[in-house]
């Protein structure tokens, strides 16, 4: 009688760990990705397909703007502000900025 009982704790214990491996390696290999057929296509716009372009060309319209007003301002006797004081750095900062939120927001 121990012995079929004895027998019967290694069965279980045994069907326990093959259970649980089963589960830990099924739970680690990845799902198939869904067919790209199920999504619907999103065909990128010039910008979204270009976004160092976009981002050089903000920058570049940012820094003529700025050179354009801060000549305006000078003439007309006023005060510049930081960003007419800094072209350059406004500029990059524009087209750094232009570039994060065109990567960030198109789909992939």
């Amino acid at each position: 009688m121990q012995s079929v009982i004895a027998k019967s704790k290694r069965v279980a214990v045994v069907a326990c760990l093959a259970l649980g491996l089963t589960t830990l390696t099924g739970s680690m290999v990845p799902l198939r990705a869904a067919p790209a057929s199920i999504y619907a296509q999103h065909d990128k716009n010039w910008v979204q397909r270009h976004p160092t372009l976009t981002g050089i060309g903000a920058g570049i319209a940012t820094h003529h703007m700025l050179k354009v007003s801060a000549a305006h301002a000078k003439a007309r006797g006023q005060k510049l502000n930081w960003a007419q004081r800094h072209p350059t750095l406004s500029a990059f900062g524009a087209g750094i900025a232009t570039h994060h939120i065109i990567k960030h927001t198109t789909p992939h």
